[in-house]
This record gives structure tokens, sequence and C-alpha cells, in this order.
């Protein structure tokens, strides 16, 4: 389990860590008040941490005798931060023989289908995330539910976009062929 903006000290999470029956804990601290990370897992898929920092948790683990690796990302909503993941995840990429997943907030649209309400966005704002996705080779991974899962306001406007998703390589899915996310429906 991957939770994002918890603002949760690590004592906090070790009781979250009993009571919800994982094995496995690991923190990014929050700072201030804004930010915090924190990877729940079980013991039997050997989850081994590669790196970490305030954006991303980067893991090995593995399912079912096969290696895997997994990037749990909250992308910053700060413009001028915004590229930091994407060169991370990129780099990360150049040394991915295996599968691969990615899964979190990344705080960004892939065009204005993937949102509704307030002003439209230019074309040219979203490739920096489809050029991630394309270098990094992933594939975004079937939905069912409301794929407009953040909710805002901007000015007078009611905004909802696509911010969370679950990516995928190919050899990800030669390993577990039927996998779909599913997004909570939160109220307004």
């Amino acid at each position: 389990m991957f939770l994002m903006e918890t603002k949760n000290k690590r004592d906090f999470l070790q009781d979250l860590q009993v009571e919800f029956g994982y094995d496995f804990l690991f923190t990014v601290e929050p700072s201030g008040l804004s930010g915090g990370l924190d990877l729940f897992a079980l013991s039997e898929f050997n989850v081994q941490v590669l790196s970490s920092n305030n954006r991303v948790i980067d893991v090995s683990a593995t399912i079912d005798g096969n290696k895997i690796y997994i990037s749990f990302a909250y992308r910053d909503p700060v413009i001028n931060q915004k590229q930091y993941v994407w060169e991370q995840l990129a780099r990360s990429s150049n040394s991915r023989s295996n599968v691969w997943f990615m899964v979190g907030d990344f705080n960004e649209i892939k065009g204005n289908h993937e949102k509704s309400g307030g002003c439209t966005r230019s074309e040219s704002s979203f490739i920096d995330f489809r050029l991630m996705q394309q270098n990094c080779e992933m594939i975004e991974l079937p939905y069912s539910g409301d794929c407009l899962s953040w909710v805002g306001r901007r000015h007078n406007y009611l905004i909802r976009c696509r911010f969370y998703r679950a990516m995928r390589n190919a050899k990800w899915f030669i390993l577990l062929k039927c996998i779909v996310t599913i997004f909570p429906l939160y109220g307004i």
C-alpha cells in the first residue's frame, strides 16, 4: 500500500502497519506540514528500497519468483519543480531490463480530455509527461470507475483531473496479464 502526502511521522505509521498487518514499512518523512510518502508491504514480496526522496520511492520486489521494479511517485505540484520526477524516472528506465510498474499521483494529465472544468490548456503543456511515458516505455493500465479522481477549485471553477495513474512496461503484461486499476469515488 502506498500513501502520499500523509503529513504523518513514522511513529504514527508504525501503528497503522501493525493495525493493517503489514510486515514492511518504509517512510519518507514529511517536511513541516506537507509531504510524506509511505510504503507498506508484506514480507513475502521481499521489497528492497533502491532509492527514495520526497517524490519517489523506487523498489525491487519479488512476485511468484520474478524480480520486478516498482516506482511509487508523487509529482511536485509546483510548476518549476515538476520536471525533476520525469528526469528521475527517465534515468531509472536506462537500467530497467525487467518488469517495471509505476503508480501514484503524477499531478499531470496527457491532454484536455483528462480534465473537466477550468481553462483549456495548450497542447504543448502535455509534451513532457507524454515524453516521459514514451521514454520509459510505459503503458497505462486499464481502469474502471471515475478516472477524474482529483477534485479542486481554481477561482470559480470546479476542476476534475486524472492525476492518479498506474502504468507498466510491456514485460509486466507478460508476467501479470490481467490487472485493472480501480479509482475510488470521492465525494465533492
